[in-house]
């Protein structure tokens, strides 16, 4: 993986994830270049300088969009708006989730992103999703085109992911005649920070909840619908398709057999009562992991972690599945995910893995996420 930072895991793959989902090299780079010292900053990095880089960055770009959009250039106005929305999440990525900047920070990601939608050149609805009592918080991507009614994929991210950050992914899937429903499930996003719902282990309610509401869409033919989760969404996605069983393909986008033990090893890997160093490979800082699970202590959050496991559901997963991984993945062992793979019950089961001799083979494929994201989409083509 390209370390921007050289010694520093998490503010280089914040880095590379918003590459990623679309920002731009030389605006980053202009707006982070000087937080080289600041990034070996004991214990953590100076995430007082992180965030003051990433807003900076992010209200510059938004004040293009909205002078694009008070000209009528909605084509400019879009793509500003739309990387803005990238920069006011890592500006929000870092802080306590209790710091009151977070709550304003995040919505101007939420703004942002909507006014994105609002000019973007293909149609994108923002769209609550019913759950229960409240709602989970969504966009909808209809098929390119196509008149016809098409197949249409669920999408969701991982542990400290969002919705919007995949974008990508749904552009991809439509522009290959399949519908997308990019979604913040319990713990993610906007349905943790604005509707307070934390993770949970039974991520089929979510899918549910998601399946249902695009059956009920006239443009999408609710008998061919997939599912893919990415980071934790390699454990949350197959977990779903295991019992919401009208789901009839699956993609583990970095997969996970048990996500306890995932966090087990990590924790016990710098002391359960150490401060999380963004150096390791940990997936999101200390309080916000506290934050998704519903924990005040890491003792707590490994308790309420562990049914967060595939021992039982993998053999229950009967649809076609696709587990995609990087050899040298430094938050989910490959062993990990090869052992999800051999207890997957499907007959229709393959698996992926990325090295590092033909790019890939990080998380997520963050040092190179082609071919994989097409390989991905296309595979939702043959399968759906």
């Amino acid at each position: 993986m390209f370390f921007y930072f050289p010694g520093n895991y998490m503010w280089s793959l914040g880095v590379n994830r918003c590459l990623a989902a679309g920002g731009h090299f030389g605006e980053i780079n202009w707006a982070l270049q000087g937080l080289q010292a600041a990034a070996k900053a004991p214990p953590q990095g100076d995430s007082e300088a992180w965030y003051a880089a990433w807003l900076k960055l992010a209200h510059q770009t938004a004040a293009i969009g909205e002078e694009a959009e008070s000209k009528g250039h909605r084509i400019t106005a879009s793509s500003q708006f739309y990387r803005a929305a990238q920069y006011y999440q890592w500006a929000e990525a870092f802080l306590d989730p209790d710091d009151e900047r977070a709550s304003p920070t995040y919505g101007l990601h939420l703004k942002s992103f909507d006014r994105f939608a609002l000019h973007a050149p293909s149609r994108v609805e923002v769209v609550d999703v019913p759950f229960g009592s409240t709602t989970l918080s969504a966009y909808f991507v209809p098929a390119r085109g196509t008149t016809d009614r098409s197949p249409a994929v669920i999408l969701w991210d991982g542990l400290d992911g969002t919705k919007e950050e995949m974008f990508p992914m749904a552009s991809h899937l439509a522009a290959r005649g399949i519908s997308c429903l990019g979604i913040d499930i319990t713990g993610q996003g906007a349905s943790l920070r604005l509707n307070g719902l934390k993770a949970r282990h039974d991520t089929e309610v979510c899918a549910t909840a998601a399946y249902e509401w695009l059956s009920a869409r006239p443009e999408v033919d609710a008998s061919r619908v997939g599912l893919i989760g990415a980071s934790m969404g390699g454990y949350s996605a197959p977990r779903a398709v295991a019992y919401e069983k009208r789901i009839k393909a699956c993609v583990a986008w970095g997969a996970i057999y048990d996500y306890h033990d995932v966090w087990v090893r990590r924790l016990n890997s710098i002391g359960r009562g150490a401060t999380l160093d963004y150096g390791q490979a940990l997936g999101t800082t200390g309080k916000h992991l506290l934050n998704i699970v519903g924990a005040t202590d890491f003792d707590e959050a490994l308790k309420l972690l562990e049914p967060f496991h595939l021992r039982e559901a993998a053999l229950l997963i009967s649809c076609d599945i696709l587990l995609v991984h990087g050899e040298h993945d430094r938050q989910t062992s490959l062993e990990n995910a090869k052992a999800l793979f051999a207890a997957i019950g499907s007959k229709n089961k393959q698996m992926r893995v990325y090295t590092a001799e033909e790019g890939g083979a990080a998380h997520v494929q963050l040092d190179r996420q082609e071919p994989a994201a097409s390989l991905i989409a296309d595979w939702f083509t043959d399968h759906l």
